[in-house]
């Protein structure tokens, strides 16, 4: 093969290398951050121990890591990434603002009929799971700007979920992941969904948008990204996916809670929110302002960039659509909010935001970053909690089982 017959070549090896000279700088700066978030920690009130300041500075230099490679990886980087968005931007907020969702977010989520679901029976890490697949609810018309092109850039007109069930009827666990996810070994894992089986429970764990099978690898155009047109469609699409799998568990007569990490708790509670039937939401390191989580995480090569701030000024509204904090609070009163005081990639004030709109005295936070929600026990415990108070769960024989 000669070099030119290579896929990177001309200006595909020069954004490559562009790229890869951002993320260096961007991963030089981590010291700088690192040191920032440190400094505070040592005059903490209440005072916090060395062993736990070395913790949350550890996690937090993970965290930045991370962060850094996915904002480069997730961010568009042509001369013109920026303006198939800007041109759909302003008749797409002139459609919402004329059909009143922006004064009802409501009325743009329609409520799915019970879905048809299609099974199949396999496994991950020697362990049985059922992968589900229905057509998505979510199809705006060709004539919504960003509908056709939100069509085009991925395969998302079929829903996937994860799923493990009783041999009769029991309480469900319908589980969002977070962004990145979406393949059925790290999810089944990081939800628990086997043990959460052996404790009596069905559980559900529903794909994303643009994750796993609906689009994985797709860094241009993905969702969530810094492409605020696209982010609406996939955050409208991701909530009515897991209501249609909502609809599915009521139309057997079967309780639910529903659990939601990161961009998944987003959704978590936006559909909470729209879901007066469920029993239980807990959310964890949650997003509530995806368009002010984007923009914070953007490099500087295109926050820059002119067309990108008028931008998201233009599409301000957005985020009324599609966040729990615009469609209400949810009618279940279990509800339950844990977060890591190391998180680099959801500011604290994000989380601060939702336990205020929900009426909480606090979250439940534990000493880690973003990823710390894995082998946090407090995770684990808001959510056991969470079921015991919705009365799906009960404590037998000194563990915790489903309640029939």
């Amino acid at each position: 093969m000669r070099i030119d017959d290579l896929p990177w070549r001309g200006a595909s090896l020069r954004r490559v290398v562009g790229r890869a000279g951002a993320a260096t700088v961007d991963l030089a700066g981590v010291g700088h951050r690192i040191c920032a978030f440190a400094r505070p920690l040592a005059s903490a009130e209440p005072p916090v121990s060395l062993v736990d300041r070395a913790r949350l500075v550890a996690a937090a230099g993970a965290d930045e890591v991370v962060l850094t490679l996915m904002r480069q990886l997730h961010t568009p980087g042509g001369d013109d990434a920026f303006t198939p968005a800007a041109v759909e931007v302003p008749p797409l907020v002139e459609l919402l603002e004329g059909a009143g969702v922006f004064a009802d977010p409501a009325s743009y989520h329609q409520a799915p009929r019970v879905p048809d679901l299609e099974w199949t029976s396999r496994s991950a890490i020697g362990r049985p799971y059922e992968h589900v697949t229905f057509r998505s609810p979510y199809a705006p018309p060709s004539s919504v700007p960003g509908a056709s092109r939100y069509a085009e850039q991925t395969d998302n007109t079929v829903a996937h979920a994860w799923i493990v069930r009783q041999d009769g009827p029991a309480p469900w666990v319908v589980c969002v992941h977070g962004a990145g996810m979406g393949d059925p070994v790290i999810d089944l894992v990081v939800f628990r969904a086997h043990a959460l089986h052996r404790q009596g429970f069905n559980v559900a764990i529903t794909v994303l948008p643009h994750h796993g099978p609906r689009g994985v690898a797709r860094f241009e155009g993905s969702f969530p990204s810094v492409d605020v047109v696209m982010n609406l469609h996939g955050a409208a699409q991701a909530i009515a996916d897991v209501r249609a799998v909502l609809a599915y568990i009521t139309a057997r007569g079967e309780r639910a809670a529903l659990h939601g990490l990161s961009l998944g708790g987003y959704v978590a509670a936006a559909v909470a929110a729209l879901e007066p039937s469920l029993r239980a939401v807990v959310v964890g390191v949650p997003v509530v302002n995806l368009a002010r989580l984007m923009r914070s995480h953007t490099p500087a090569r295109n926050a820059d960039d002119p067309d990108y701030a008028e931008m998201f000024e233009r599409a301000a509204g957005f985020e009324a659509v599609t966040s729990p904090i615009h469609l209400g609070r949810p009618a279940t009163a279990v509800r339950r909010i844990y977060a890591g005081r190391a998180d680099r990639l959801v500011p604290t004030d994000q989380v601060d935001e939702l336990v205020e709109h929900w009426g909480m005295d606090d979250a439940a936070w534990y000493t880690g970053g973003h990823l710390g929600f894995m082998t946090a026990p407090t995770a684990r415990r808001c959510l056991e909690d969470a079921l015991v108070d919705a009365g799906l769960a009960q404590p037998h024989d000194g563990r915790l089982v489903a309640a029939r």
